[in-house]
């Protein structure tokens, strides 16, 4: 389960980091001579400030599945059932 949050952390950085580099190119293609003065942070606040912030963002995936685990074929065969914890069954 650890892994589908991973990788849905990754996915929400790396829309965010494209997201950043097409603000980027959109500010110097409007404004080629003013591009120093529209950038606010430098890379080395930004790429760890998206990493951070899309970590706090996603971490509710670490818990918010509980998952049953079953081995079969004298344990080369793991299956899991993965459930909402939100969820009453109904």
């Amino acid at each position: 389960m650890h892994m589908i949050a991973i990788s849905n952390w990754a996915s929400a950085a790396a829309i965010w980091f494209i997201l950043i580099v097409c603000w980027e190119r959109l500010v110097v293609i409007r404004y080629p001579l003013k591009a120093r003065k529209y950038r606010l942070f430098s890379g080395r606040i930004i790429i760890p400030a998206n990493i951070v912030l899309t970590g706090l963002l996603t971490f509710y995936s670490h818990f918010s599945y509980d998952c049953f685990i079953k081995n079969f074929c004298n344990g080369t065969q793991p299956h899991a059932l993965c459930t909402f914890i939100g969820d009453d069954g109904l």
